[in-house]
């Protein structure tokens, strides 16, 4: 008896060390890891996003709270020192998961660009809103005033309704977190 009891004080010992330690290790790794899911996934889609600037995005990104329970990453452009536009992300539902995008807006409040970054569409149907340009790029006509309405200002792909509206929606609402982001920035 005595001996299980020290088996399990050793073992629960053992566990208790290699938890902490396994904690300390991603805390300390926390940032770098952040930062290559960044530079690796997200820097892609910020250089087709945002205009012509002269700093690093990546390196200047600051988080944003939106809402109680809502933080955002912010990616200002600046040229000479000035804002000229911020991306961020936001997600939509499509017909095979979550679609991840990146919206960059101008100061001025217009749309600077929309690139889809990650999705599970169905290939030749729901995929043709990363494969076909046009979709992302008719949202660089409005500003974060205008409303998105599918089949009326924003034209769906064809056979991808559901991909077309998920998009549409996460743009969306995106634009209206605008204001409360740059009120942050100053």
């Amino acid at each position: 008896m005595r001996d299980i009891l020290r088996l399990v004080v050793v073992l629960t010992g053992i566990c208790v060390v290699c938890s902490f330690s396994l904690a300390i290790v991603k805390k300390g790794t926390e940032e770098r890891i952040e930062y290559q899911k960044i530079k690796f996934i997200k820097a892609p889609a910020l250089k087709a996003v945002l205009p012509e600037h002269d700093n690093d995005p990546i390196l200047e990104r600051v988080k944003v709270k939106i809402a109680p329970e809502k933080v955002i990453t912010v990616f200002p452009a600046k040229k000479g020192g000035k804002l000229m536009a911020i991306a961020y992300e936001t997600a939509g539902d499509g017909y095979g998961g979550r679609i991840e995008i990146m919206l960059a807006i101008n100061v001025d409040g217009s749309i600077a660009g929309v690139k889809v970054m990650k999705c599970s569409e169905t290939p030749g149907v729901g995929l043709k809103i990363v494969t076909e340009p046009w979709f992302c790029d008719q949202f660089k006509k409005f500003t974060v005033k205008d409303k998105f309405i599918l089949g009326e200002n924003v034209q769906a792909i064809s056979g991808a309704t559901i991909s077309s509206t998920g998009t549409t929606k996460a743009i969306g609402e995106a634009v209206k977190w605008f204001d409360e982001i740059m009120k942050e920035l100053g």
